[in-house]
């Protein structure tokens, strides 16, 4: 589009004017040109996002909510946060009730999770809106406050005909993202209207709202020391008893330029000084308030807030372990998946043997990995083993060794086998559901007896080995085909860690900075709308899909520059079939991303399409109006 300027100098500014608005959608929805002074910014973005994925302002908006199944599993993805936002939402939809608001708080794919007020007098279509399971994304119901503000990271206002779609222009919002004590985003808080303009204070309000939750959340974790800076509006940092930083509130984040509590971020990271002696310091004189410098020299007054917990992601409670844990291979920061994480860490301490469970490429190694790294195993060795991956009849040499002349092409002087190996640490047995029935017989006797019996031999060996396996088939479903031993199942049946797939993760954010890291990709290279489209791409390969697309990315870009949807070859890990009927460009816009992803749910829910919307995190009415888009 050719970019277009009026003749008035000043921007779209604060005040709503809806004759600039309708001058600047004439310009755009029938001129074809970018009115870049007569709308702010992010919302001309969101109009060319959603022009470029192939929608029609005049299109009708369906407010259809997800199946019941999706939202209650949806829900309770999302109970860590959501429970502790719920006053603060009751509390800011009674502040603005009077201005003819209603408030909700939407997940981060602006999916509605809770809604307050009274909306039974308002119209039909806000009523539709403000419910629970409706998507309002930017793909479902075009520019909103709510997808701009997740696509930005900040505070936005859409105003009636500043809404993408004709039938969205009689609403008035404004919202806030939500963030996490690490910086990863978890939604945002919404105050809408049907009724012209934008009240002086709402937008103020709905800031405070999501402050306060923050806050909550930030408080709700324990910590060894807070750090508070004194008169920098709720600026707080904690630290555990090593030094490591484990949340900053978002004041902080921004006073340090810190986007996320990055991995391994220490006390020395951002201030001058050791920790150790700091922390010895303030002990010995008793001291509470005083001062730091932060590495630069910048000075500041803080209070130092001892609480005296030692929270680690992977440290067990109570006595359980003599030396805490320094290192975890890849720490996740989802709420749900690190509650039940700490616990599977318990039992595994306890010494039941511990199965994991989860998709295709959504970590499960990695999982098991952090078990034996958060033990007091984690100085023994790691020894990983796919049954899968292996030919039967050498899986039982493999695991169990052999003794000399065992079979024709064995070891002289014998092998030990990978369980002897990992004598004193911790032995992963992935993709234990392909496991051999007549193996699983001795796996079960070594898992009763703690001996081996390595092939060609006659006397055990004893072996001080804890087990996890891992499978991402439905065990109990192979036990009924007789594939696999029932009482096997019950004794690797310890605990049950479920590895959550990728689009069900609170902490993608995390995940994907951790994987840029990996692959060298400097956050910075990412965008806040790139980001979001990534956040809402269904990854059936899951986590390990993600890394080889940056792989991929960092391939195809230019070093340093910033990355687009196109360096994401997406449309690469999608059927065949699909792949023939797609044409040739070798870029691949948010309108391919988004076909891309349909297409790919409805291949694999066999075109039932209520299983495709739940799966892409939709409804129905929303689904059946892009695949009517779809070429034929």
């Amino acid at each position: 589009m050719t970019i277009s300027r009026a003749n008035a100098s000043s921007p779209a500014g604060q005040r709503y004017v809806p004759q600039r608005i309708w001058q600047a959608r004439e310009r755009y929805f029938v001129d074809g040109l970018l009115p870049v002074d007569l709308v702010e910014h992010p919302l001309l973005q969101s109009w060319e996002r959603c022009r470029q994925s192939g929608l029609g302002a005049n299109e009708h908006v369906a407010f259809a909510p997800v199946e019941r199944s999706t939202l209650s599993h949806m829900m309770d993805s999302e109970r860590h946060w959501l429970d502790l936002a719920q006053s603060e939402l009751q509390q800011l939809a009674a502040g603005v009730a009077e201005a003819g608001y209603a408030a909700m708080l939407t997940n981060a794919c602006g999916t509605v999770l809770s809604v307050a007020g009274n909306i039974s007098q308002r119209s039909i279509a806000l009523r539709n809106a403000f419910r629970p399971g409706v998507d309002l994304s930017e793909m479902a119901i075009g520019t909103n406050a709510m997808s701009v503000a997740i696509a930005e990271r900040r505070a936005v206002k859409v105003l009636g005909p500043e809404h993408y779609f004709s039938d969205n222009q009689l609403f008035h919002c404004c919202a806030t993202p939500i963030f996490d004590p690490q910086g990863h985003l978890l939604g945002t808080v919404d105050v809408t209207r049907d009724t012209p303009g934008l009240v002086a204070g709402a937008m103020a309000l709905t800031q405070a709202c999501a402050h306060r939750i923050e806050r909550k959340l930030f408080d709700a974790m324990g910590a060894f020391v807070k750090i508070e800076w004194v008169g920098a509006d709720g600026a707080c940092l904690s630290f555990d008893s090593d030094g490591q930083l484990i949340a900053a509130s978002s004041s902080a984040r921004r006073l340090i330029d810190l986007p996320t509590v990055r991995e391994g971020c220490r006390f020395e990271d951002i201030f001058e000084g050791d920790f150790s002696r700091w922390v010895r310091s303030h002990r010995e004189n008793q001291r509470q308030a005083g001062l730091l410098n932060l590495n630069g020299g910048v000075r500041i007054h803080a209070n130092a807030v001892f609480e005296g917990a030692t929270p680690r992601v992977h440290a067990v409670s109570g006595a359980a372990m003599a030396e805490p844990p320094r290192q975890v291979s890849s720490r996740p920061h989802d709420p749900g998946y690190l509650a039940n994480f700490q616990v599977a860490l318990r039992a595994f301490e306890a010494g039941l043997p511990t199965l994991v469970t989860g998709e295709t490429g959504s970590g499960k190694e990695v999982a098991a990995r952090n078990l034996h790294l958060g033990s007091r195993r984690r100085k023994a060795p790691f020894v990983a083993i796919n049954c899968g991956a292996m030919a039967p009849e050498l899986i039982a040499s493999e695991l169990f060794g052999h003794v000399e002349g065992a079979f024709t092409g064995s070891a002289r002087g014998g092998s030990p086998g990978k369980i002897e190996a990992a004598r004193g640490g911790t032995m992963f047995l992935d993709e234990i559901g392909d496991m051999p029935l007549s193996l699983q017989v001795a796996l079960l006797r070594l898992l009763d007896s703690g001996e081996i019996l390595p092939v060609g031999a006659s006397r055990p060996v004893a072996v001080d080995v804890r087990f996890i396996c891992a499978t991402h088939r439905d065990l109990q479903s192979l036990v009924d085909q007789g594939l696999f031993r029932q009482d096997l199942l019950y004794r690797i049946h310890g605990f049950n860690l479920r590895v959550p797939p990728l689009r069900e993760r609170a902490d993608f954010d995390a995940v994907l900075d951790g994987l840029c890291e990996k692959v060298g990709i400097r956050s910075s290279q990412l965008s806040s709308s790139l980001r979001h489209a990534l956040q809402c791409y269904p990854w059936p390969g899951n986590v390990r899909q993600l890394q080889h697309a940056l792989t991929l990315a960092a391939a195809l870009a230019e070093p340093g520059a910033p990355l687009s949807l196109g360096d994401f070859n997406l449309h690469a890990h999608a059927p065949a079939k699909e792949a023939v009927a797609r044409t040739a460009s070798s870029t691949l816009d948010m309108g391919q991303a988004m076909r891309d992803s349909i297409a790919q749910a409805m291949e694999r829910t066999n075109g039932n399409v209520a299983a495709a919307a739940a799966l892409l995190g939709i409804s129905r009415a929303t689904l059946y109006r892009k695949l009517k888009q779809l070429p034929r």
